[in-house]
């Protein structure tokens, strides 16, 4: 979700250090709510593949305080990977302890490796687990793996202390059935739920598409992010969020 460690910043998938629009007392509640809680959120719409690169890196969480960061990767670049993830340097712990790599890429390719040809971020100092698996049994047994590790090495995770992020599902969708998708979605947002983490799964696809229609009900919100005319707008991209739970949908807010 757009939840960083306190309030709501009006966008970029991200609350941390921030204040809410004065519209918005309610949405907060729910973001503190979904936080203290643990979530799953989905995030689509139909926008650029930078912007939810830009969503991921918010909901991955800010250098406030230590965060536990678990990222599977499908079909995400390497330069995506290093846009999303926090500067080493500022980061609480030591970074290849905080943060993990889990690639399920296909064909097999490295994202550590291949981001070595970025300066921003020296992604060789991350760990990596390749994982190639028939029925996403080996994902999801990694992802599980991680966050016990996690849990593990912080004496217990606090709530939101574990970010989880999946980019993207629609490489999922391509090379497995439908069915086999959903349950290793339910497995692995069961997991997220146990750590009171906060999970979030892209999904290249328009709102009012079907695929985001049948999921929609197996996430405790749907972020929905479109770009926007920056010339016109002080913003290039914006968000809204649909929280049937709490009968709850938002304004488009800046991303």
């Amino acid at each position: 979700m757009s939840a960083g460690s306190s309030g709501y910043r009006g966008g970029g998938g991200s609350t941390d250090d921030a204040t809410p629009s004065v519209d918005e007392p309610r949405f907060l509640d729910v973001l503190r709510e979904l936080k203290a809680d643990g979530c799953n959120l989905l995030v689509v719409g139909d926008a650029p593949r930078r912007l939810f690169t830009e969503a991921s890196a918010g909901l991955l969480g800010g250098t406030d305080e230590r965060r536990y960061r678990l990222l599977a990767v499908t079909d995400a670049s390497a330069q995506s990977v290093v846009e999303r993830l926090p500067d080493p340097e500022e980061t609480p712990g030591a970074f290849a302890e905080t943060t993990e790599i889990v690639n399920h890429a296909s064909p097999p390719r490295s994202v550590v490796d291949a981001g070595e040809t970025h300066d921003a971020l020296p992604l060789s100092d991350l760990s990596e687990r390749q994982v190639v698996d028939p029925q996403l049994a080996g994902l999801q047994a990694e992802l599980a793996e991680s966050m016990a590790a996690f849990n593990r090495h912080a004496g217990g995770l606090r709530p939101a202390q574990l970010r989880v992020g999946v980019d993207s599902l629609g490489a999922l969708f391509e090379h497995y059935d439908a069915d086999v998708v959903r349950r290793c979605l339910q497995v692995v947002t069961g997991y997220v739920a146990d750590y009171d983490a906060m999970g979030h799964y892209v999904l290249t696809e328009p709102y009012d598409g079907e695929r985001v229609a049948r999921l929609a009900a197996d996430f405790d919100a749907v972020i929905e992010i479109r770009a926007v005319d920056d010339e016109s707008r002080d913003h290039h991209a914006e968000e809204r969020w649909h929280v049937s739970d709490y009968d709850l949908l938002t304004d488009w807010l800046p991303l």
